[in-house]
């Protein structure tokens, strides 16, 4: 799996040649953002005064919550029960590895900046095929999030 930046707002999560879901934001410093995972759309929007928290819903009924953590690393909690960790991970931290509450890797994204475009593109590396696409966008929202934060561009 890849997620391309098409244009300075948009990324698409694409398997091979399909396209499975995308991440569409209102403007280009924004945190407000749109996703569809197939035929399902969700809203992503900060809450709070500061922004510390993001709200995920769909139809305006909250399904996920992001937070980011003193640590720097994100934790995602869906409305079910489920948490995910969201962390910098490899060498020079530049990777970023989602995590399961046991700790288990579920997906890595390796970023890679495109200097002509001044935009990031990702690789999802994965050991099993994550079934979840909202999971998979989550987490490039969450790691484009920190990004962000880190370079403190929004």
């Amino acid at each position: 799996m890849k997620i391309h930046c098409t244009n300075t707002k948009t990324f698409e999560l694409v398997d091979g040649s399909e396209t499975l879901g995308q991440i569409h934001y209102d403007s280009l410093f924004s945190y407000k953002a749109d996703a569809r995972a197939g035929n399902n759309h969700y809203t992503i929007t900060p809450k709070g005064i500061f922004s510390t928290t993001i709200a995920v819903a769909q139809h305006g009924t909250e399904v996920a919550t992001m937070q980011m953590n003193w640590k720097g690393q994100i934790i995602l909690c869906f409305t079910d029960g489920k948490k995910y960790l969201l962390k910098p991970a490899g060498t020079f931290l530049s990777k970023y590895a989602l995590e399961d509450p046991g700790k288990q890797p579920i997906l890595l994204l390796d970023p890679d900046f495109n200097w002509s475009k001044f935009n990031y593109n990702y690789t999802v590396s994965y050991e099993t095929k994550p079934q979840d696409i909202l999971l998979v966008l989550l987490a490039t929202y969450a790691a484009t999030y920190y990004i962000s934060s880190m370079a403190g561009t929004m």
